[in-house]
């Protein structure tokens, strides 16, 4: 028969065993403070970290959905993406001469964020999935230690500043105001990627992002910078025939719009503009025919041409007593042409 005292012992460890195992079982299905959205910061305070919670049927289902969250908020927050790739389509038109100024340069900016890309730039870490019973759900947290994830996209900011920087100070150094507006302009694109990648930073640490504020109101101020240039630019107008100093007006026109400025006093100029209005007549006994060719070139005072633009006008005809009816006719078509093409091609 077994001792009393025997048999009491081992009930209470008997006791304290089971009691244990429960104590155990509900630590472990306890719900984790980063588990909710209402607790997630108590784990991982804003300030340190950025952190995202998914929800799925699986283990995989719920990392993938963190992730995935975790993604979407730099790409809602910035607007746009991390990695850009610019696409860039030479087309070419005009004549086989292939005239300056007829080259035109299209561009476009694609960007994407992924969960792959945000894994290589910021070094994401995954908590255990935990299994809600209740939900019948796997619930992870993808999180980034913001000074973590600075010190590692660091390297981005500072390549894509330096990038800009080449083209900014090449643009700096030049004298020629025209040459510098088309070298400011040379400086958006790299700009814009700068600013791309300011943007991250800022929300990955605003106290760090702040030491690239100069170089940013460097890239805001280029449209500004162009204008200035603009207006410092006196252009003064020429025609090299008595018909192409009808469309010196028009001419004006189009030059003060771009926020060039146009001087009559060529001493004071910095360019020239020519205009060379060519007829092409043919005369046929008592008609004639005209293949008028109209160029337009911008020339520095000090040598140099700057901008180049030519067309074809349509073909005309008439009798020689109505020539000048017919005149009239080319310089309103040619008047017509400089309003729907000179415009877009003098983006200097």
């Amino acid at each position: 028969m077994l001792n009393k005292s025997f048999l009491t012992g081992a009930f209470a460890v008997l006791f304290l065993i089971t009691v244990c195992g429960c104590a155990s079982n509900s630590t472990i299905n306890e719900k984790p403070l980063w588990a909710s959205d209402e607790t997630l910061e108590m784990v991982y305070p804003n300030s340190e970290y950025i952190a995202r919670i998914g929800r799925g049927t699986s283990i995989q289902s719920a990392t993938s959905f963190a992730e995935g969250e975790l993604s979407s908020y730099f790409s809602h927050s910035v607007h746009s993406q991390v990695n850009a790739t610019q696409v860039m389509t030479d087309t070419k038109s005009g004549d086989k001469e292939n005239i300056p100024g007829e080259s035109k340069t299209v561009r476009s900016i694609e960007r994407k964020v992924t969960v792959d890309s945000m894994n290589e730039l910021f070094d994401v870490h995954l908590t255990s999935a935990w299994f809600d019973k209740k939900q019948k759900q796997y619930i992870s947290c993808a999180y980034i230690k913001r000074d973590d994830a600075f010190n590692l996209y660091e390297a981005n900011v500072r390549n894509a500043r330096n990038k800009f920087r080449l083209f900014y100070d090449k643009a700096e150094a030049e004298e020629d105001l025209l040459n510098k507006i088309k070298l400011l302009s040379d400086c958006e694109l790299p700009g814009e990627e700068y600013l791309e990648t300011l943007k991250i930073s800022n929300l990955l640490c605003p106290d760090k992002f702040s030491a690239y504020g100069n170089d940013r109101k460097l890239v805001e101020g280029l449209e500004v910078e162009k204008n200035i240039c603009r207006q410092k630019c006196q252009m003064y107008i020429t025609s090299t025939t008595e018909d192409g100093k009808k469309l010196k007006s028009c001419v004006s026109q189009i030059i003060k719009a771009k926020g060039f400025n146009v001087t009559e006093n060529k001493k004071e100029a910095f360019y020239e503009v020519i205009i060379d209005l060519d007829l092409e007549k043919n005369i046929f006994g008592e008609t004639f025919t005209a293949e008028p060719e109209l160029t337009l070139s911008i020339k520095g005072t000090k040598g140099g041409e700057r901008f180049s633009y030519k067309r074809n006008l349509p073909k005309q005809s008439g009798f020689t007593e109505a020539e000048t009816l017919v005149i009239r006719k080319i310089i309103s078509s040619a008047e017509s042409e400089l309003n729907t093409s000179l415009e877009k091609e003098l983006s200097l």
